[in-house]
């Protein structure tokens, strides 16, 4: 049987451990984590829109066509598509950032929050 105050001290010790190491967790691997998340996303979504093969065949006719009125509607439309998907994952791409910026931001700005509302005063 352990001693009830040995307990209180390891129960103390791991809360107040968990706690002290939590921002170098969120600053450090859990940083390291979302970032690679948000690469592996990325580079899945680049993968489903198709870039590559729409690059690939810019100046192949659509559907055997091989007449010059054919070519150029194929061509456009392949032009059309690929900025309109390069767009899209643009856009995508500046919303991942934004999530970083937002993930890193958040414990001080929290942190800001409640010392506002505990004390009654904006610390900056």
């Amino acid at each position: 049987m352990t001693n009830p105050a040995t307990s209180v001290t390891i129960f103390l010790d791991e809360l107040l451990g968990q706690f002290l190491r939590w921002p170098i967790w969120w600053y450090g691997a859990g940083l390291v984590s979302i970032a690679k998340s948000i690469g592996r996303f990325l580079k899945g979504y680049a993968r489903s829109l198709g870039l590559k093969v729409w690059l690939k065949n810019l100046f192949v006719p659509m559907y055997g066509m091989y007449d010059w009125q054919s070519r150029m509607i194929s061509f456009f439309m392949r032009v059309v598509q690929i900025i309109g998907r390069g767009i899209a994952f643009i856009f995508l791409a500046i919303f991942s950032v934004i999530f970083l910026v937002i993930y890193l931001l958040l414990p001080p700005v929290v942190l800001i929050g409640i010392i506002y509302h505990v004390f009654g005063f904006y610390v900056a």
